[in-house]
């Protein structure tokens, strides 16, 4: 079971070399790859399988695992699925960069069909027929592709259910973000991994929020917020969960970076997320 970090922040603040080795240097054992939002046009333009192969260099230097990667997601409803549109194509690049650096899984955010409720029947074949368009990348590359509960697509642990069972595919897994459960689902995020079908959790994305208090995804570190995080721990032991812990704490971890003090609240990440692994390790 890895302790890893989301990295988008890393990316941000110290780049991508000085960024895994803050990671590294933080105790973190792997790390979850952030090709989106600003890194997305460097990282994914023509020349992405050379960045790739750097990207897959420096993981060695710091002798770090890649967990998992974050493709990006500003794809939205309406522009097309084909290699015309950059946000596309991003993604497609980004699966197959998965597979040259050697991750086993991206994250591939839903399509939030508005004005449609998620889970409507249209919301839930649009999704699948765009999932089903990265299937062959997937199969060629060796990556799956696992679909996170977000607000306004696969909110409720039911919604996620149905999208991987209607994929019927090796190549799609689920992955549950506990903070968007506590926020989004009207569950505890204990009960939305209760709630799952077998074997359909692969990963967690580890955070904290008010839930309903502010109703706003703050992505702070655990128990600064609401999240049962004692609860959660129990319904992961409950269901057998084996998989990795990944901390995606990038707005905590903005707001101390724009204090100076980045790397301090990177460590101080890493000791929250090694505390509930080693509790859940001791559950019995």
């Amino acid at each position: 079971m890895l302790l890893a970090v989301e990295s988008y922040r890393l990316w941000e603040n110290l780049g991508i070399d000085e960024g895994l080795k803050a990671i590294k240097e933080a105790g973190f054992e792997a790390v979850d790859f952030s090709f989106y939002w600003k890194a997305a046009p460097a990282l994914l333009g023509e020349d992405y399988r050379e960045n790739a192969l750097k990207i897959k260099e420096a993981l060695n230097k710091y002798d770090l695992k890649c967990n998992q990667a974050h493709a990006p997601f500003d794809f939205t409803y309406g522009m097309p699925e084909d290699d015309t549109c950059f946000e596309y194509l991003s993604i497609k690049r980004a699966i197959e960069a998965c597979g040259i650096i050697g991750i086993d899984h991206i994250v591939v955010h839903g399509i939030k069909v508005f004005p449609e409720p998620p889970a409507s029947e249209r919301s839930l074949q649009l999704n699948y027929d765009y999932y089903k368009t990265f299937e062959p990348l997937c199969e060629r590359y060796g990556v799956r592709i696992a679909i996170e509960n977000l607000s306004g697509a696969f909110s409720f642990p039911d919604l996620l259910n149905q999208i991987v069972k209607r994929l019927d595919s090796k190549w799609f897994t689920g992955l549950v973000d506990v903070g968007h459960a506590w926020l989004h689902s009207k569950v505890s995020a204990g009960d939305f991994i209760r709630q799952l079908d077998k074997g359909i959790l692969t990963g967690l994305h580890i955070q904290d929020n008010h839930g309903a208090e502010l109703m706003k995804d703050e992505h702070l570190t655990p128990f600064l917020g609401t999240v049962d995080f004692d609860d959660l721990l129990k319904a992961l032991k409950e269901v057998g969960y084996d998989g990795d812990f990944t901390m995606e704490v990038p707005r905590f971890l903005k707001f101390y970076a724009d204090q100076g003090l980045l790397i301090p609240a990177l460590k101080f990440s890493y000791e929250v997320g090694n505390k509930l692994r080693n509790d859940f390790k001791s559950l019995t």
